[in-house]
């Protein structure tokens, strides 16, 4: 059993995940190694991973979502020895593969997946408080056993602060009017409690484009209680640090927070040398680290987008681990 509080196997249709064929082609170059995914959700990233391995091929899957490591212990079943789950957050990432291979012979990590933001699974479920589209609870926790939810955030932060979150992880121009508005109401008598309760101070701002400001206002919201960009930076760090030589990093991004995040990092280090310009030699004496699979981000084809709608936003990057002297 994996090494996580009381998961227990799910069923049903818990999360679609997007470009499969392309994170398998991109990702699997050992089919005897060792691959992470970092955010293992239902298992669909996971299990197309595991049937691209031969019998020797191990899956190391981290969430720190119980509902998703529920759903993904099945993959225990159809995997038998070559699958470990484990709980845990991005930045948690060097640790829990340290944990999961104990016991098993000294294999580096081939291959590192991360499929960001908010799952099918976590939207559709009212009581999560995901979605502004569903009346519940306000949480929007990824781990509920941890950390602040939503609602206490909310009431916690001065109203300065929560434009600036909105502002920052929202990229919302009307920031400042929507916490305002969110505040008035939090300090009334009814106060905030609910998605819906959100969703009307929102609503009483008269937005020009009410579905779009509740999406930002929501993901800022959500980003903040998770903690998710210095979270992905932790984790893309400890991926990196974990990587053999070889291995390949593929990221999964849905807004231009995370993407702009994982490109810089990602350039930086295909890049190497980090002197100033005016300098006529290196004197720094760094050098490339990874090396970019493709030119450009991937997209999902046109023929995914039509069959599910969240892949029209996700962006696909992959990059490998290059020797040092190795030409990028």
């Amino acid at each position: 059993m994996p090494d996580t509080d009381t998961i227990t196997s799910g069923a049903g249709d818990f999360h679609r995940p997007v470009m499969t064929a392309e994170i398998v082609q991109g990702l699997v170059t050992d089919p005897s190694g060792v691959y992470v995914d970092a955010t293992v959700g239902g298992g669909g990233h996971s299990r197309a991973i595991l049937g691209a391995l031969d019998s020797e091929g191990f899956l190391i899957g981290l969430d720190r979502d119980l509902d998703a490591l529920n759903q993904a212990v099945t993959l225990e079943t159809e995997f038998p020895g070559r699958v470990k789950l484990l709980r845990g957050a991005f930045r948690d990432l060097s640790r829990l593969v340290e944990t999961a291979m104990t016991g098993r012979r000294a294999q580096t990590p081939r291959g590192i997946l991360f499929d960001l933001g908010v799952s099918s699974h976590q939207i559709d479920m009212a009581d999560r408080g995901f979605s502004y589209q569903q009346d519940g609870p306000l949480d929007m926790r990824m781990d509920r056993s941890t950390g602040v939810p939503a609602v206490e955030m909310i009431a916690r932060v001065s109203e300065a602060d929560l434009a600036g979150i909105i502002r920052k992880f929202g990229e919302e121009r009307g920031a400042r009017r929507i916490a305002r508005s969110i505040c008035r109401l939090r300090d009334g008598e009814g106060g905030l409690r609910t998605t819906a309760d959100l969703r009307k101070a929102v609503a009483d701002t008269g937005p020009s484009h009410p579905n779009k400001t509740l999406a930002r206002v929501f993901q800022a919201v959500r980003i903040q209680v998770n903690d998710e960009l210095a979270q992905l930076d932790d984790g893309l760090d400890g991926a990196i640090e974990s990587l053999a030589t070889g291995g390949r990093l593929a990221v999964i991004s849905y807004h231009s927070l995370e993407d702009r995040l994982v490109k810089t990092k990602l350039a930086a280090l295909a890049r190497g040398c980090i002197c100033p310009p005016r300098m006529p030699v290196c004197a720094c004496g760094r050098k490339p680290q990874f090396k970019a699979l493709h030119r450009k981000a991937l997209k999902a084809s046109g023929e995914e987008v039509a069959g599910n709608g969240r892949a029209r936003s996700a962006v696909l990057r992959i990059s490998e681990r290059i020797r040092c002297d190795e030409i990028a």
